[in-house]
């Protein structure tokens, strides 16, 4: 179980950790000086670290919010959609294009002809034969994947 817990602290790290796991165990801390203080000069000094404590997690909390507004505003963008949609729509189109009319008009298809199927332009003729390859057979695909992963892992060069 401590694995898991250690796996999970990873991704939360590796992820931003939301206010961070630092700020929440020192706020904590200082509850606790505060609940534990003997003294009015220890109860005034976690008094002290509390609102520094707090004070970190309102500008995070700040930060954060504006940080989703600025997202937000840039994903409703309609500049945004269109260069994107312009960027992609020439190769989306002429991959679906291909796609349809290889399953169309191929030599075994719904209306046959005497020629193979079209080929499709540079870029999209490796990415279309590894797509083939892993429909119709995945374990080279499995295989391969697994020997990179294994090979970067004896040789220390994960990446």
């Amino acid at each position: 179980m401590q694995f898991l817990s250690l796996i999970g602290g990873f991704f939360v790290s590796l992820l931003g950790g939301g206010l961070g796991p630092n700020l929440i165990k020192g706020l904590n801390q200082a509850y606790r000086d505060k609940l534990n203080a003997k003294t009015e000069s220890e109860r005034i000094a976690a008094d002290g670290a509390i609102e520094f404590y707090q004070s970190r997690v309102a500008v995070l909390t700040n930060a954060n919010a504006e940080g989703t507004n600025r997202q937000k505003f840039k994903m409703n963008h309609k500049v945004f959609w269109f260069i994107l949609g312009a960027a992609l729509l020439p190769g989306l189109s002429t991959f679906g294009l291909l796609a349809i009319y290889n399953v169309l008009w191929h030599a075994n298809g719904i209306w046959p002809q005497s020629w193979g199927i079209a080929a499709f332009p540079q870029p999209y003729d490796e990415f279309s034969r590894m797509a083939m390859e892993w429909l119709f057979d995945p374990v080279k695909v499995a295989l391969s994947t697994g020997t990179a992963a294994a090979g970067g892992f004896v040789t220390g060069k994960r990446t």
